[in-house]
C-alpha cells in the first residue's frame, strides 16, 4: 500500500529548515510521504537526500502562487495539504477549494502584518481581502492550529474560525538537545541580545532607544541585536534606516548569525520588544531552553514565552522607557537573572519541547484522515 501524501506548503525553503524539518521527519516516521511546497526548493540540494520532494513556489505574486499550489495539487493528490502561516494558508485554502477528498491543515503562526500592521494600508487590506480569507479557512475539511489564545480567540470572534475545527499548539517548538540549558556567562559586561528580523513591529527602535537610556545611566553592559533583513515584509527595516538608528548609539547590528546557540551562549539577558503578530516568538523558546531571562512585551505570543517575574518580566508595548527599567532591574542582580534563567528552561521543557509539537500534529493528520 503506498505511503499517504503531506504536502506541507511553506513561505521559504529557509523558514522549512529552521522551523518545520521536525515536523517533517515525523511524519515520515509515521509514515507519510512528504512534500514540500515551497520558495527555493529548486536550488535547495538537501531535500531529495532527505526523502523530501520539493515543489518550487513564485516568490511573489499571489495569483501565481495560488495556481502553482493547485497545479501541485492536481499533480501529487495529497491526502493533507499542512499550510503554515495566514499569507499561505490564504493561498493554499483558495488553491484546495476544488478538490474535495483532500484535508487541509493551516497553522496560523501569528496574525502577521494584516493584522498587527499600523495606518491605513493593513485596514484597507484586511476589508479587501476578508471573504476570500473566509473561503480560505472555513471549509469543513479544514482544521487551523493557532499558537496563542488570544490569535484564537479573535479569528473566532471575527467569525475566519469555528471553535470546533480549532487547537492551540503554543509554538512550533524548541528542540531542547539543540538549545540546552546554558551557565551565564561571567562577563563584567553583560550582553543584552535582541535576535530578531528587522521589522518595524518587533520594536527595534524601542530596544535602541532602551538601551541608550541605559547608557546615559551608566548601565554597564553591552547591546546587541541579531537578525537580517526582511525584505518580503511590507513594514521592513531597510538597511539606511537601520544604519540611521544606530547612528548616534552604541548598539552593535551582527547581521543574519548562523550559530545561535552559542549567540545565547553569549548573552546574559534577552530583549524583545515586540507588538508584531506573531504566534509564540522562537527566539523567545530558544532563549528560554537555553536559561535566559527574558524581557518582552505583555502581548499576544510573548506573554506565552513569559511568567511575569519568574522567568522574565513583561513590559507595555512601545515603552522604551519601561523596556530599559526592566532591564536595569535583572542586570543590576545576578543572582536573579539566574534563577530566572533556570526557570525559563524548565518553562521551555515543559510547554514547549518540540517533540511535544510534533507528536499532536502528527494526532490531528490522523484525526482528520479518519474525518
Amino acid at each position: 500500500m503506498a505511503a499517504k501524501k503531506l504536502l506541507l506548503v511553506i513561505n521559504h525553503i529557509d523558514w522549512f529548515w529552521s522551523h518545520r524539518l521536525p515536523l517533517a521527519k515525523g511524519a515520515q516516521v509515521k509514515g507519510w510521504d512528504v512534500s514540500v511546497a515551497v520558495t527555493g526548493a529548486d536550488s535547495d540540494p538537501d531535500l531529495a537526500p532527505q526523502h523530501f520532494t520539493g515543489h518550487e513556489l513564485p516568490a511573489s505574486g499571489p495569483a501565481k502562487i495560488i495556481w502553482a499550489i493547485y497545479k501541485i495539487i492536481k499533480r501529487e493528490h495529497p491526502a493533507i495539504i499542512h499550510a503554515i502561516t495566514l499569507k499561505y494558508a490564504f493561498f493554499a485554502g483558495l488553491a484546495a477549494r476544488l478538490y474535495k477528498d483532500v484535508r487541509v491543515v493551516h497553522t496560523l503562526a501569528g496574525l502577521g502584518y494584516l493584522f498587527s500592521g499600523e495606518g491605513a494600508k493593513p485596514q484597507i487590506l484586511r476589508i479587501a481581502i476578508g471573504p476570500f480569507l473566509k473561503l480560505a479557512l472555513k471549509q469543513k475539511r479544514t482544521h487551523l492550529i493557532f499558537q496563542n489564545p488570544d490569535d484564537m480567540a479573535l479569528m473566532i470572534r471575527r467569525r475566519f474560525a469555528v471553535p470546533e475545527r480549532c487547537t492551540l499548539i503554543r509554538g512550533s517548538g524548541v528542540d531542547l538537545t539543540q538549545y540546552p540549558l546554558m551557565p551565564l556567562p561571567e562577563d563584567k559586561r553583560p550582553i543584552v541580545l535582541m535576535p530578531t528580523r528587522l521589522i518595524h513591529e518587533k520594536g527595534v527602535a524601542v530596544f535602541i532607544k532602551a538601551a541608550n537610556i541605559l547608557k546615559k545611566r551608566g548601565i554597564n553592559a553591552r547591546f546587541k541585536i541579531a537578525g537580517g533583513l526582511s525584505a518580503t515584509t511590507p513594514s521592513a527595516i531597510s538597511k539606511e534606516e537601520m544604519e540611521t538608528m544606530l547612528a548616534e548609539s552604541e548598539v552593535e547590528w551582527l547581521g543574519k548569525v548562523a550559530d545561535m546557540p552559542a549567540l545565547y551562549q553569549s548573552a546574559s539577558l534577552i530583549c524583545y520588544p515586540s507588538w508584531y503578530g506573531e504566534g509564540v516568538p522562537k527566539v523567545l523558546l530558544e532563549a528560554a531552553a537555553t536559561g535566559r531571562a527574558i524581557v518582552t512585551t505583555d502581548h499576544p505570543g510573548c506573554r506565552e514565552a513569559v511568567e511575569h517575574e519568574v522567568n522574565g518580566l513583561l513590559v507595555p508595548v512601545k515603552d522604551p522607557l519601561a523596556t530599559a527599567d526592566a532591564m536595569r532591574v535583572l542586570l543590576e542582580d545576578r543572582p536573579c537573572l539566574e534563577a530566572m534563567g533556570r526557570a525559563s528552561h524548565d518553562l521551555a521543557a515543559r510547554n514547549f519541547d518540540v517533540e511535544s509539537v510534533v507528536a499532536h500534529t502528527l494526532k490531528i493528520y490522523e484525526e482528520i484522515s479518519k474525518a
